[in-house]
């Protein structure tokens, strides 16, 4: 495989990343992770345990990926997108039962905007667009347009 990974970032055991990507300053990607070919990792990105993205992928600046989160083909993060994977975070110490994990799925050649917020458990339906700053609570159809907080439907 021929990437390029910035020397000042971290890329853990057992990743695999496709031919052409590249991964920028100070971000992390962490074991188990699938990257595919072509895509470009920001600076500060984290991309988490068994996180798998797609060919064609573009992930914006100091955003997160946690673990449960698939990104088809062609999709674009903005800068700062957060996406989360436990649906009743606490600091008690359950947070370690994965039962409460939720996977996501980024279908194929959806766009988010800058600084939004993806809740856990959802589907961005193919060619969706989330508009900058917004937070998704639910799944989104194919070819929608979602924006606001909490985001709602703007265009089908």
């Amino acid at each position: 495989m021929i990437f390029y990974a910035h020397p000042s970032s971290i890329i853990d055991q057992d990743v695999i990343i496709g031919n052409g990507t590249k991964v920028w300053h100070f971000s992390h990607i962490c074991s188990g992770a699938k990257i595919g070919s072509n895509c470009t990792i920001g600076q500060g990105v984290y991309i988490g345990n068994n996180v798998k993205i797609g060919d064609n992928c573009k992930i914006q600046n100091n955003s997160l990926i946690y673990e449960g989160v698939t990104l088809e083909n062609d999709v674009f993060f903005g800068p700062n997108t957060v996406t989360t994977n436990d649906y009743k975070p606490s600091v008690n110490g359950e947070w370690k039962n994965s039962e409460r994990f939720k996977e996501t799925l980024f279908k194929k050649g959806c766009s988010i905007g800058a600084n939004s917020v993806i809740i856990c458990g959802v589907i961005i339906g193919e060619n969706s667009l989330i508009g900058a700053g917004s937070v998704v609570t639910k799944s989104t159809p194919a070819g929608s347009v979602y924006c606001g907080n909490p985001a709602i439907l703007l265009k089908s």
